[in-house]
């Protein structure tokens, strides 16, 4: 009796169902070899990607390649050490104490290679020690003598009367024979550069105060040598544009509470110049005046106490 169809496998079906078999394990052995050689591949790209944005922070673990040179030149750089941060602190703090030596004396090192901070308070300083009875060189006692007058006394030594009154502690302009004060006797001279914006005030050539000034616009300054042949408090202001009179404390004066006429020897063409205060604080540190130099009211008041007439003032680009 022959056997039904059904009652079990062909010869030929077991073959091709091995071949089924070893085709699916090839195929398994394929897909995770594939896998296997990828995975080894990745992190051959990663640094690759990781360098590419130059203004990404490198991570601890990363070798410090080009873009960490890069990047220090493109952060802000402080204005002082912090041994030299500390030292002016403690030129500040002294100040602040009202111990002017002190802080004159802690703020010396840091003169080498000053910042504006340290300029800023050297000013102050300075400023305090001439108006003072403190010790300071260029500073001497006069023993008043029959017929002096302050004025009289300035001009020999060629100061200002408002300088002799604040190192004496003066209220008035009486003096008594025998009397000694201090005078001072240094040369002061003024600076200003046009393009900082600046006027330094000089004592026998070395910085002694730095102010923030405001010049002509467009370049109306002119960069030449004057000196200072007239001064006046509460200043009245001739308009050029109609030649009206404008007296001080009309809104419309522009030269604030004092006025210090220039002159040039070598350019006797040049007038109308000057150095004065103004109401307008806003343009101080910009070229932004018709051609004068201007400066806040506080600080010309304070300028025009100290620098005598004859004194010489150079303007540079």
């Amino acid at each position: 009796m022959e056997r039904p169809i059904y009652a079990g496998p062909r010869p030929g079906n077991r073959t091709r169902r091995w071949r089924t078999v070893f085709g699916i394990i090839v195929l398994i052995q394929l897909i995770v070899l594939g896998l296997y050689l990828y995975q080894r591949k990745q992190p051959e790209k990663e640094p690759t990607i990781t360098e590419q944005p130059t203004s990404q922070q490198p991570t601890t673990n990363q070798p410090q390649t080009e873009p960490l040179d890069v990047e220090p030149k493109l952060l802000p750089q402080p204005d002082l050490e912090p041994a030299s941060a500390n030292q002016l602190s403690l030129a500040e703090k002294a100040l602040k104490n009202g111990q002017i030596e002190q802080a004159y004396e802690r703020l010396q090192p840091l003169l080498t290679q000053p910042t504006p901070a340290v300029i800023n308070l050297l000013g102050q300083i300075n400023i305090q020690r001439l108006n003072s009875a403190l010790p300071m060189e260029g500073k001497t006692f006069y023993t008043v003598q029959s017929g002096d007058y302050l004025q009289k006394i300035a001009r020999t030594y060629n100061t200002t009367i408002a300088l002799i009154k604040s190192m004496n502690n003066m209220q008035t302009d009486t003096i008594r024979v025998g009397a000694r004060l201090l005078v001072f006797q240094g040369t002061f001279t003024v600076q200003v550069s046009k393009t900082k914006n600046t006027l330094d005030l000089l004592l026998d050539n070395q910085l002694f105060k730095r102010y923030p000034v405001g010049t002509g616009e467009f370049g109306k300054t002119p960069a030449v040598e004057f000196f200072i042949y007239d001064k006046i408090i509460d200043p009245p202001w001739t308009r050029p544009t109609d030649n009206r009179l404008i007296e001080y404390g009309d809104p419309e004066n522009v030269l604030g509470t004092r006025w210090m006429a220039l002159k040039s020897t070598e350019n006797p063409n040049l007038k109308g110049f000057g150095i004065h205060g103004t109401w307008e604080r806003n343009s101080i540190g910009s070229q932004s005046s018709a051609g004068c130099v201007r400066m806040f009211n506080e600080d010309v008041e304070e300028l025009f106490d100290i620098v005598p007439r004859k004194s010489r003032v150079t303007i540079v680009e």
